[in-house]
């Protein structure tokens, strides 16, 4: 039999039952919604987990110096590692865009159509296998996937400077999409395990910002190998695969005992207190109430990400918000600045400070979005920043003497397109609790908008265009507003409708409905749950 708990909430600042309340739920604190009139097990009212989640919470609530403390040890463990793999992930990524204004394509008797090809190849891979790969990882933990992932892709890298044919850059690029495709959503989906989400999306941009980072590195490290020409005989394309191969597979290597793992199977380091560790991993499980999230690992999850709304919704905000107007700039950044003007050594170096420019605009919206907890609002402003720079930067390339007025365009355009990713990522990761389904839901809306951005975004700025590209502006904008402005304003209206559908619903309703087991395999579609907007 299963009792009701009724009229009960939980007071965080002493873990003890208190007051009366007809409301179908309570906020107490912060963080967390504690369900009235929920069935649970009649031999407790409570999980003794969740009381010990309480108890733990009301003492460092009161202790807000010890909390920070802790918070800041967290962060130290968790992001740098992530931060390296995504920076090295990127540098991978940027290098074709690097390599092609050397002397990659006369070296490998390579057309720009066939470059582009051999990118495009890239992404069939790539996005194929993100979902199973993140899928693997919920089985097997980040730090031995993501750790195995970087070296394998670290290799391919360095064996990509001997590349002698379209053929063989083909075979690099396809191998390179079958190890790549797991860091991504990875990393986005092991944050969305530690971080509550009103933390998420701050954490998130800054693993991230190692994009922006990876921008400016990318292009003062191809500057760098400039005057390698002809050393060793080796050519300048060809050292900056060595560098960031070897790179890779170092860090790749030093991964396997320091990247972190999940909550659940992570072993307390030495500079966290038993008290501390035991909150860190019972307030993720608890922040929404005494019903953990179902934590089994089943295939079956994947099919039922593949049936959820919600995944196709952030797919199209990845693919024509994101991804489209990202893998574009970041192929033909430096082709675009050498266009300018300058050199094809230093327009390397003249990539760079859009990059950090972005790196402080992806720092900022987050830590906006964070602190309201709007992420449909900062994905628009992040969108209207970009799409402002993009329409700025097509006007000017029409004009010669407008060089300083589209480079600065470039600063808008790579910021605004680089704020946007934390929030999708960290949008669908908040919105969907049970962790196997939010692993495959995470890799398979991935995997359509890498697929669909990635091969357009490939493709869509023809050298045979420049130095205006016409066709490439144009798609690129109606991609925008329908793909990235279009599902954002949808998305945020479903999940705004579903709310307003749970508030509407009496009670009496749902009381005594539930086994706290089937509220647990509801996820998200619990009566209890709220979307965040």
């Amino acid at each position: 039999m299963a009792n009701l708990v009724q009229d009960k909430v939980y007071d965080a600042k002493n873990g003890l039952e208190s007051g009366s309340h007809s409301d179908p739920e309570k906020t107490v604190g912060e963080t967390f919604t504690i369900p009235v009139g929920m069935a649970l097990d009649a031999s407790a009212a409570t999980p003794p987990e969740y009381n010990e989640y309480l108890q733990l919470k009301a003492h460092f609530d009161a202790n807000p110096k010890q909390f920070r403390r802790m918070m800041i040890l967290l962060d130290i463990r968790i992001l740098p590692m992530l931060f390296l793999y995504y920076l090295l992930n990127s540098l991978d990524k940027a290098n074709a865009g690097n390599v092609k204004i050397y002397t990659f394509l006369e070296d490998t008797h390579m057309t720009s159509n066939q470059f582009n090809m051999a990118l495009t190849w890239y992404f069939f891979t790539y996005a194929g296998l993100e979902a199973p790969s993140n899928m693997m990882m919920r089985r097997f933990g980040p730090r031995l996937w993501l750790s195995a992932l970087v070296t394998l892709w670290g290799a391919v890298t360095l064996g990509s400077a001997w590349c002698r044919s379209y053929h063989d850059y083909c075979a690099c690029r396809v191998l390179l999409g079958v190890f790549e495709a797991g860091l991504f959503q990875g990393c986005f989906y092991t944050l969305s395990c530690w971080y509550l989400p009103k933390e998420l999306q701050s954490r998130c941009a800054w693993w991230y910002s190692a994009t922006m980072l990876s921008g400016a590195f990318g292009g003062l490290l191809a500057y760098a190998v400039g005057p390698l020409q002809g050393r060793l005989g080796l050519k300048q394309w060809q050292y900056l695969f060595i560098i960031e191969g070897a790179l890779t597979m170092f860090f790749g290597l030093i991964g396997f005992i320091l990247c972190p793992d999940f909550p659940e199977t992570w072993k307390r380091p030495l500079w966290f207190s038993h008290e501390e560790m035991r909150y860190i991993k019972l307030r993720v499980r608890y922040h929404n109430g005494p019903v953990a999230p179902d934590e089994t690992f089943r295939w079956s999850v994947f099919w039922e990400a593949v049936k959820d709304w919600k995944t196709y919704f952030v797919a199209s905000l990845l693919a024509f918000g994101g991804s489209v107007p990202t893998y574009s700039v970041n192929y033909t950044l430096a082709t675009m600045v050498e266009g300018l003007g300058f050199s094809s050594i230093r327009a390397q170096a003249m990539t760079a400070p859009p990059y950090v420019f972005a790196f402080f605009c992806v720092i900022a919206i987050a830590w906006y979005s964070d602190k309201y907890q709007c992420r449909a609002r900062s994905l628009l402003i992040s969108y209207t920043v970009g799409t402002v720079g993009i329409i700025i930067l097509w006007a000017s390339l029409y004009h010669e003497s407008l060089h300083s007025l589209s480079y600065f365009a470039l600063f808008l355009v790579v910021a605004g397109y680089n704020m946007q990713a934390p929030a999708v990522g960290s949008w669908l990761g908040t919105n969907v609790r049970n962790p196997a389904k939010r692993a495959a839901a995470m890799g398979w809306q991935s995997t359509w908008g890498q697929l669909f951005g990635g091969c357009i975004g490939a493709n869509i700025f023809v050298s045979s265009e420049a130095p205006t590209y016409r066709s490439g502006f144009i798609v690129l904008i109606v991609l925008v507003v329908v793909g990235g402005y279009g599902a954002c304003i949808g998305n945020w209206y479903c999940l705004r409708a579903a709310n307003l559908k749970k508030d509407r619903t009496p009670p009496e309703e749902y009381e005594g409905k539930y086994t706290e087991e089937q509220l647990s395999k509801m996820g998200e579609y619990s009566p209890y749950f709220r979307y965040i907007l």
